[in-house]
């Protein structure tokens, strides 16, 4: 069986890897695509990339705004179960437009590869809507996959179709696809909300990159250990780390920063401050008692992964960062500190010295951990997948 897996992003490659080296182990062909700006990322975990597309279509992505009236889905479904969510409905469907766009400037590679290639199925992350575009034209199925986020392309009425939508899929002389389909999720019932697309659950994995473990990661000083990550993607804590380093001087706990240029933020480490260069978070993790990060859906399954509880410092409340803060309060295994909320010097110190004094955040972040690992392997699925390729 050839299986294509179409990834979104830098930062959502890792969702990829455990399902596509499942499938690979289990004697199938993989082939993973991705823009340029990831495609090291791929190469990196061992997997071999397609290129697609261009730098430009990246920056198109981060430059897009909101669409004319023309474009944008005629209605919201009245019945829609998640209740109120800083990410509501309409923001769905409009950030829908922003992805058709790039799946537009990406389609006519992976198009291209796909009618040569002939996978038998594509496993598409569901911010990719390209990887549903070349399905339709290599006349396979797809199945998507998210990043526990219930953030991506998704048509359940064809009210909600954007004009744009149906002509990337005409371009190539097929139908688009629209309607329920289902998604393999990693999220575990403590952060996970009601949705009206099946889900096939499968155990996250955490993948990070590859790395080396430091001599002083298991170094331990008895102290309680605040990791606090940027993660991949986001700028909002390397903009802000000599604000980060005040907030965290002469806390009573070791402070490990991993954030981009924190040695040059003007003046010296306060004493209890160490920086780190790439360390995969899966190697930290374990060693660490706080996860402060960006709210980023990957760096924070890779805390709950290793039971660690999370405070969540988002950009802006227009982010998924803003949402995955959500659901870390939704599961009470950690809390948000953003602006709009707290905007109040000590905050962040405030948060960590409340989160570490109080043991039933730790509690649930384990609790979180156990639900995690009583899902099914990545292994598991790959039965699934070739069930599908079949249907």
């Amino acid at each position: 069986m050839r299986v294509l897996f179409v990834a979104h992003g830098a930062s959502h490659v890792p969702w990829a890897v455990p399902l596509a080296w499942a499938t690979r182990l289990a004697g199938h062909d993989v082939r993973v695509a991705a823009r340029p700006q990831s495609v090291d990322r791929v190469k990196a975990a061992g997997l071999t990339a397609v290129p697609i597309g261009h730098h430009a279509a990246g920056d198109a992505f981060a430059s897009w705004r909101l669409p004319d009236s023309s474009e944008r889905p005629e209605r919201v479904p009245a019945d829609w179960p998640l209740g109120p969510l800083p990410w509501p409905e309409d923001r769905r469907l409009s950030w829908a437009s922003q992805l058709v766009g790039l799946a537009d400037s990406l389609a006519d590679d992976l198009v291209g590869f796909a009618r040569a290639w002939h996978p038998d199925l594509v496993v598409y992350d569901i911010g990719a809507v390209v990887g549903l575009v070349a399905a339709a034209a290599a006349g396979v199925p797809a199945v998507g996959y998210n990043w526990c986020q219930p953030v991506g392309i998704y048509f359940l009425d064809e009210k909600e179709v954007p004009p744009a939508y149906i002509r990337v899929f005409e371009r190539f002389g097929v139908e688009p696809r629209i309607g329920t389909d289902t998604w393999i999720d990693t999220c575990p019932p403590a952060l996970r909300r009601p949705s009206r697309v099946p889900r096939v659950p499968m155990r996250y994995l955490p993948y990070n990159g590859p790395g080396e473990v430091p001599g002083w990661l298991l170094d331990r000083s008895g102290r309680a250990r605040v990791l606090l990550s940027g993660g991949i993607t986001t700028s909002n804590f390397a903009d802000r780390r000599r604000q980060l380093l005040d907030e965290v001087a002469d806390l009573d706990a070791e402070v490990v920063i991993a954030v981009a240029g924190a040695k040059d933020a003007g003046g010296p480490l306060p004493a209890n401050v160490r920086t780190t260069g790439w360390v995969p978070l899966d190697a930290l993790m374990p060693t660490c008692d706080l996860l402060v990060h960006h709210g980023g859906a990957g760096t924070g399954m890779t805390g709950f992964a290793h039971g660690v509880p999370q405070i969540t410092v988002p950009d802006n409340a227009e982010s998924t960062q803003w949402l995955w803060g959500r659901l870390v309060e939704q599961a009470e295994a950690g809390i948000t500190v953003a602006p709009d909320r707290q905007p109040i010097p000590g905050a962040l110190r405030t948060a960590i010295e409340g989160v570490l004094g109080e043991p039933r955040y730790a509690e649930r972040a384990q609790q979180v951990r156990q639900e995690i690992e009583a899902m099914p392997l990545p292994g598991e699925l790959v039965g699934y997948l070739e069930a599908r390729a079949t249907s």
